[in-house]
């Protein structure tokens, strides 16, 4: 009987463990893309170069602080993709390449969703 309470006890504790990762991914998820909202519509307003170069470094620390409390639980591979792109968002933004930064942003966001897509426990996933 001990084995099948600490068998069940085990099993409880990678399950609660997967679904904290999984509300934590969720919530990055939908935190980046929120941001990556904000600096796509500051970049098609009318505002300045100077506050979309803001914006930019806005976006990177935060998404340096995003990183850190990722790389524990997703595979840096995915997460380096994230961070090649939006270390331009800055250069791009001071310059005026909108263009640019737009196709940079559009990179994230499939770069995050992509991480979403390859962390839910599907069954494509899994096998």
């Amino acid at each position: 009987m001990k084995r099948f309470v600490f068998a069940l006890f085990l099993l409880l504790a990678v399950i609660g463990f997967n679904t904290y990762c999984l509300c934590a991914v969720k919530s990055a998820k939908n935190d980046v893309l929120m941001r990556l909202d904000e600096l796509s519509e500051t970049l098609y307003s009318e505002e300045t170069t100077e506050k979309t170069s803001e914006k930019s470094d806005e976006f990177i620390e935060f998404w340096k602080t995003k990183q850190d409390s990722l790389s524990r639980i997703i595979r840096h591979d995915l997460l380096d993709k994230i961070t090649s792109s939006s270390s331009a968002f800055k250069e791009l933004s001071v310059f005026g390449e909108s263009g640019e930064l737009s196709a940079e942003i559009a990179r994230c966001r499939a770069a995050i969703e992509e991480i979403w897509d390859s962390e839910r426990p599907l069954l494509r996933n899994i096998f």
